[in-house]
């Protein structure tokens, strides 16, 4: 009997730490490159097309307005030398946008920790705040979109928007 408990014991531990080690999901934008989710998250089949994906942490999959993540790749008239005409651009766009729905806008600038300019900017407004991570590349660029319908601070969900951007790689 103790054999079989300590047999018993021995596959929940293996088991459980297989579930902690197991490898997280790899996505491919098609002419763009490659990026993984932590297993902390999950795609939102019912809202992702071909051209962007959507993604909310595991717990909020039924719900019906969770937080949530997009991933898509675009084309922009810019090399990655000319990256600060790329972020002006953009922060021209946002401006415009927010004067009509009042929105506050912060940016800043950073690298990807495989070394792709990334761009960041949130937009406040009453109830939400939008967070908008662009990775720079040849006259190309991939926007990781972070909403927050509640508008209270979501660190879970911008560790996956950080775990997504650090893992991206261009093709």
């Amino acid at each position: 009997m103790k054999k079989i408990l300590v047999v018993l014991f021995m596959c929940i531990l293996l088991t459980g730490c297989s579930l902690k080690t197991s490898k997280n999901e790899e996505y491919k934008l098609n002419g763009y490159g490659k990026y993984q989710i932590p297993n902390n998250a999950v795609i939102r089949k019912d809202h992702s097309s071909s051209r962007k994906l959507f993604f909310v942490k595991n717990k909020d999959l039924r719900n019906k307005m969770p937080n949530n993540i997009s991933v898509e790749g675009g084309t922009n008239r810019y090399s990655k030398e000319d990256h600060m005409q790329f972020k002006s651009a953009i922060q021209s766009q946002l401006y415009m946008q927010a004067s009509r729905f009042s929105s506050k806008i912060t940016g800043s600038g950073t690298k990807t920790k495989n070394g792709y300019n990334l761009y960041i900017f949130n937009m406040e407004n009453s109830g939400s705040i939008t967070k908008q991570y662009y990775i720079v590349g040849d006259y190309k660029y991939i926007l990781v979109h972070e909403t927050i319908l509640n508008g209270t601070e979501d660190k879970e969900l911008d560790n996956i928007a950080k775990y997504i951007i650090d893992s991206f790689i261009w093709e």
